[in-house]
């Protein structure tokens, strides 16, 4: 009899595969036991079964079976053969068809020809998946364990710290921090990605050959988003659908490397559309997005002349309103910028009688968890029904949602500070990137620009209109 052997390990951490090889070795011996020919051998290494995953390995074992190329398959046992449903339906009903034996080199031997080897089959099947759904469930509740001590359970090295993802990593700390004044100063995630990259620094996650990888939107978004960067452990289960959403649980055991009021900025920032779009999209031309049109109000977009040799700026609602040259305003508007930041009373900018006293929101947090703490306890003590804990928990997360978002709002970078402290205002404004230079422009100002007139070949001041948002 012709037969092929299976061997699968979930998860090889050193790449060596030496328990593929204890699995090749004792599955020749049961070959050569039987007297089997072994054609081929498939191999999914650091491969689980479980999920949705592709097993090349796998595929081609069943076509060979299909095909007529093998009547038997030696695996370890069913565990490694299949762990899901789906695969254990293919596996039964293809082996039906052909009258395929599985040989386990610990188990018993299973002939899908019959109905008690298809019977067994499903069942060893079964018990796997039973197996694997424990084990996730264990880990699931020793994971909630962990957040709510605010304990690190391993994994890969996190950005910006070390492998003990305790101690601080000051070169990655100082890029994490930058990248989250960058937020909140409109410069969009993939400039931020482009700028560690520039940097050399690459994603604790290798890449399947080894190598490192490099950052993308994608990748930097996670980040910025993840709570240990404030000092809080945060825990999120897989979802089955979207994206996963992780959330503070507890103070952590590791120093955070940015402020809890700057973390919920950013998270504020990047989790609502609505606030990181006119920014945070990184617009082609200083004024894309942020100038009005001054005869509808509508945005103002960017685009190229005839001749393409000049940009325009241009309603975004009617291109009959107002169609002009984006250099000279670009210009004028810069100037006005700088003058504004280098007067006597730029300091009086700064300054915000309203904003919230943090170590208070923070006091008031602290106890509003505590009380839902206290909601769950008084649960399973039998003090409250489902309807009331259902109410008052309900009640508590929003009180909770209030106070973050206060937070959120009192961290939100001071883009004028840099400028207004600098010695030479003009040359750090140059310095700046159009990220940056719109954010100060919006923080300052609204910009209305109106047609210049027909023909018009110089610029003129009067046709652009300035509405200070602070005195």
């Amino acid at each position: 009899m012709k037969a092929a052997v299976y061997l699968r390990v979930s998860k090889d951490s050193t790449g060596e595969g030496l328990a593929v090889d204890r699995q090749r070795f004792d599955a020749l011996e049961t070959a050569k036991r039987y007297g089997w020919e072994v054609t081929r051998v498939e191999i999914d290494n650091d491969t689980s079964a479980a999920g949705k995953r592709q097993r090349p390995g796998f595929e081609t074992l069943l076509t060979a079976i299909e095909t007529g190329e093998v009547q038997a398959v030696i695996s370890w046992d069913m565990t490694r053969l299949t762990r899901n449903r789906r695969d254990t339906v293919r596996v039964i009903e293809t082996g039906q068809r052909h009258k395929t034996v599985l040989a386990f080199c610990r188990g018993s031997d299973l002939d899908l020809s019959t109905p008690s080897g298809r019977v067994m089959a499903d069942i060893l099947a079964a018990i796997a998946r039973q197996e694997i759904e424990q084990k996730a469930d264990r880990q699931r509740r020793a994971n909630l364990q962990a957040a709510e001590q605010g304990r690190r359970v391993g994994g890969r090295r996190p950005f910006g710290y070390e492998p003990d993802g305790i101690t601080i990593r000051q070169d990655e700390a100082e890029a994490v921090r930058r990248a989250f004044n960058d937020v909140l100063a409109g410069v969009p995630l993939a400039r931020i990605a482009a700028d560690w990259n520039e940097r050399g620094l690459r994603t604790p996650q290798k890449k399947r050959n080894g190598q490192d990888s490099t950052w993308t939107a994608q990748t930097v978004r996670p980040v910025l988003m993840n709570p240990r960067y404030a000092g809080f452990r945060g825990y999120g289960p897989q979802p089955e659908h979207g994206r996963r959403k992780i959330e503070a649980v507890a103070p952590a055991q590791w120093p955070g490397i940015v402020s809890e009021e700057r973390w919920r900025a950013v998270v504020g920032a990047l989790s609502d559309p609505a606030r990181y779009t006119s920014l945070g999209r990184g617009g082609r031309a200083l004024l894309t997005g942020l100038a009005r049109c001054g005869i509808c109000g509508a945005t103002v977009n960017v685009g190229g002349s005839r001749s393409g040799k000049a940009r325009l700026y241009r309603c975004s609602a009617s291109w009959g309103h107002i169609s002009r040259m984006a250099a000279p305003v670009d210009g004028w508007i810069s100037e006005v910028a700088i003058a504004r930041l280098s007067r006597p009373d730029a300091v009086e900018l700064l300054r915000d009688d309203h904003r919230p006293d943090i170590e208070e929101l923070r006091t008031e947090a602290t106890a509003l968890r505590a009380r839902l703490d206290q909601l769950a306890t008084s649960f399973a003590d039998g003090d409250l029904t489902v309807s009331q804990l259902r109410t008052a928990t309900g009640r508590l997360r929003s009180k909770i949602a209030a106070v973050e978002a206060k937070m959120a709002d009192a961290g939100r970078a001071d883009v004028l500070g840099p400028l207004v402290s600098a010695p030479d205002i003009r040359a750090t404004w140059e310095l700046l990137g159009t990220d940056r230079q719109r954010a100060v422009i919006d923080t300052l100002m609204t910009v209305r620009l109106m047609s210049p007139g027909r023909g018009a070949r110089t610029f003129n001041p009067e046709t652009v209109t300035i509405d200070w948002r602070q005195a």
